[in-house]
């Protein structure tokens, strides 16, 4: 069936996308983790909750947005991937609430030129859920005013990687000799009076949503890529109109474990906004295509929805605050996703034997994902030779 815009009111950008029916997956990748029943710190399967992928050498890095942990999985000789393996931020990072503590990671990224691991966090409020049958119309009614704030949320850092074979097989430790002989690379976060939080608190676009919950159109990080010390993140939330949001930052190591965002320009300002039509949809994850930002983007709120990659040609030589229409974006692929059911969720390009492929993992994935061993699960791969 042909993607059908909710809207009687068609730009010419999405009139565009009447003509794109979803894409069929080429093929489909087993996952397969460490069952929950031998994780302590793990009370369901790891694979309902996947938030983030990025993929280097045969490291498959993992989130699943209720821990406080990076999985790695390992590509195997059918082409899956395999041989689990956690590990605990807070065995790196002193977290505000340890380990226990959610996280909600929304974002992972290997940046080459350590190599690290950048990490962020949704950096969201939440509201409490009133659930019918579950809770009486005043709890219910009662429960709609809660809006929580959960520290460890509020999350950008980095993690070197150290290589442990020649096959591409990589370990996080807190402190790494870097590829080039100089220094030490550290593991290292913004502090929480320089991060995100408080640099936008006061932003003319942003500043306003800070307090608003996510999935209602509230302040919600749901992406990073670093490329040296060129930082992007990216936000699901706010879309104001039609235009995502895309913050860049440029950071320094400011002490032992410290990161903060140098100025920019010779005004001081210590970030950069990007606005980008995406046909009115949020920005969900990222990958980097050679010096090109692929975009993945999917509804702000939680609904279904279109699902939309787009690529941004480019996107390393910006200096400064930019616009991006339609007609600078590349777009790729629409992703299927059901009712209620596989809601792309993160992204990142490999190239195996079946060439350059785009691999997808998805929120609320549909039980058909599910094996019945119950700890793995069939992320898809769609062709990325465009």
């Amino acid at each position: 069936m042909a993607l059908r815009l909710a809207t009687p009111f068609l730009t010419a950008a999405e009139e565009s996308l009447m003509a794109f029916e979803p894409a069929s997956p080429t093929r489909t990748v087993r996952l397969d983790f460490r069952h929950h029943d031998d994780l302590a710190h793990v009370h369901e399967a790891i694979r309902l909750e996947l938030s983030a992928l990025s993929l280097h050498g045969r490291s498959l890095w993992l989130s699943n947005d209720e821990l406080a942990t990076v999985e790695r999985l390992l590509l195997q000789d059918d082409g899956s991937f395999g041989e689990h393996r956690f590990f605990s931020l807070a065995d790196i990072f002193d977290l505000p609430e340890g380990a226990g503590g959610r996280m909600d990671i929304e974002g992972l990224e290997v940046d080459p030129a350590g190599p690290w691991l950048w990490v962020v966090g949704s950096h969201s409020l939440m509201r409490a859920k009133a659930i019918p049958g579950r809770h009486e119309t005043g709890e219910a009614f009662a429960r709609l005013t809660e809006i929580r704030r959960e520290r460890n949320r509020h999350f950008l850092g980095r993690i070197p990687l150290v290589a442990v074979d020649e096959r591409g097989t990589f370990e996080l430790r807190e402190e790494a000799p870097p590829s080039d002989g100089s220094g030490t690379l550290r593991a290292a976060h913004l502090d929480s009076g320089a991060g995100l939080d408080g640099l936008l608190a006061d932003d003319p676009h942003i500043g306003p949503f800070m307090t608003i919950p996510a999935k209602e159109n509230g302040f919600d990080v749901e992406g990073v890529v670093a490329r040296g010390e060129q930082v992007f993140v990216g936000l699901r939330g706010p879309v104001l109109g039609r235009w995502a949001v895309l913050i860049e930052l440029a950071v320094d190591e400011i002490g032992p474990g410290r990161l903060a965002p140098r100025p920019l320009d010779d005004a001081g300002r210590r970030y950069r906004k990007h606005f980008m039509d995406l046909c009115g949809l949020g920005m969900r994850d990222f990958a980097f295509d050679g010096d090109s930002l692929v975009i993945l983007a999917g509804p702000s709120m939680d609904l279904d929805g279109p699902q939309i990659v787009f690529r941004w040609p480019g996107c390393l030589e910006t200096r400064s605050d930019s616009m991006v229409p339609a007609d600078r974006l590349e777009r790729l692929v629409i992703l299927p996703h059901g009712e209620g059911t596989d809601h792309a969720e993160g992204i990142s390009l490999m190239e195996t034997g079946h060439g350059k492929e785009l691999l997808v993992v998805y929120d609320c994935p549909d039980p058909k994902r599910l094996p019945e061993d119950g700890r793995s699960i069939d992320a898809d791969a769609f062709a990325f030779g465009f």
